[in-house]
């Protein structure tokens, strides 16, 4: 685990809701257009242009805002499907430990309700059903197998040998082998685009 890390979602330092806000002016277009509309309005006297000019500026600013806020929380509610302990056979013994020391390579057994702890490959099961809409989309219980997949770089939602870290083991049991943890999971890939600090607003795109 020291090499890998916890098995468990990285989280960066969060960001007052005044911050983020005043980080939406924090943009060299955004500056030319702040200028832009204090020369209007006070030195040629184009009211209207400035009042134009500032109300895109502050429906720019809402939108970024409100985007980046729901990134911050977004992320939280990620770390809250994870599942707080799994049953790990190690060494031929059964140990229920905290999900964060899971690494790959270990045996995992699950049952009907508990919470994949991270992406595995399936090794055995007897009448195994999964939940996987927060990943795939899919509303429905996806039959899962111990099958070998012959083509590579499949979907999703077509790896039924898999099982991915946050969803529900919906019905039958399960031993399986984890194959990722933490960052390294489908799930741990979604929050690192959440946190991503590439997306721009509309406006700067624009």
């Amino acid at each position: 685990m020291e090499e890998i890390g916890p098995n468990e979602l990285e989280e960066k330092k969060g960001r007052s809701p005044f911050k983020i806000f005043v980080s939406q002016f924090n943009d060299f277009m955004i500056g030319i257009l702040i200028a832009a509309a204090l020369i209007s309005g006070i030195v040629i006297r184009e009211v209207t242009d400035a009042i134009v000019i500032l109300v895109i500026l502050v429906i720019n600013s809402v939108l970024g805002f409100v985007q980046e806020y729901r990134a911050e929380k977004a992320l939280a509610a990620l770390k809250e499907l994870a599942a707080p302990t799994a049953l790990i056979l190690r060494g031929g013994v059964e140990q229920n430990l905290a999900s964060r020391v899971v690494v790959p390579g270990d045996i995992i057994k699950l049952k009907a309700g508990d919470l994949v702890p991270a992406d595995c490959r399936v090794i055995n099961q007897v009448n195994l059903q999964a939940n996987e809409s927060i990943i795939t989309g899919e509303s429905l219980p996806v039959d899962k197998s111990t099958q070998t997949l012959e083509k590579e770089n499949l979907p999703l939602g077509d790896r039924v040998n898999m099982l991915f870290s946050g969803n529900n083991n919906y019905k039958g049991t399960v031993q399986r082998i984890a194959t990722g943890t933490g960052k390294n999971t489908e799930l741990g890939k979604i929050a690192s685009l959440v946190q991503s600090k590439d997306e721009q607003t509309p406006l700067q795109k624009n």
